[in-house]
């Protein structure tokens, strides 16, 4: 798990995607390629960890998705959502889909992600 915030690969600001059962898509904004991660911490951004970095070709279509189903991260995220977390995300809007996945290719060689199964630092 990560606390860090990686700020030099130009993420934004931490936004809550879920929280019980209650999903916070109004935030997303983003119809283009990105790089993301997706984490857990507590209220008002407390202590984030980083658990999962992604890429997409549609960032409001993706984290929709996980608002959604869960996507292939359901099994993790409602537990941790049973548990009492918040679920956060941040994003680092990219020109191509080719460009998010040299960032996540990137991030996951230099940090490890427990939520990533393969490729990891």
């Amino acid at each position: 798990m990560l606390k860090t915030v990686k700020s030099e690969y130009g993420m934004d600001e931490a936004r809550l995607l879920a929280y019980k059962n209650e999903w916070f898509d109004a935030s997303l904004d983003h119809e283009g390629p990105a790089c993301y991660e997706i984490g857990t911490g507590g209220p008002r951004r407390g202590n984030i960890e980083w658990h999962y970095v992604g890429e997409t070709a549609n960032e409001k279509k993706r984290m929709s998705r996980y608002g959604s189903d869960g996507s292939h991260l359901a099994k993790l995220i409602n537990r941790h959502l049973r548990e009492g977390w918040h679920i956060y995300y941040h994003a680092c809007a990219c020109n191509t889909k080719e460009a998010a996945k040299r960032m996540q290719d990137n991030l996951l060689r230099k940090w490890e992600y427990d939520w990533n199964q393969v490729s990891n630092g």
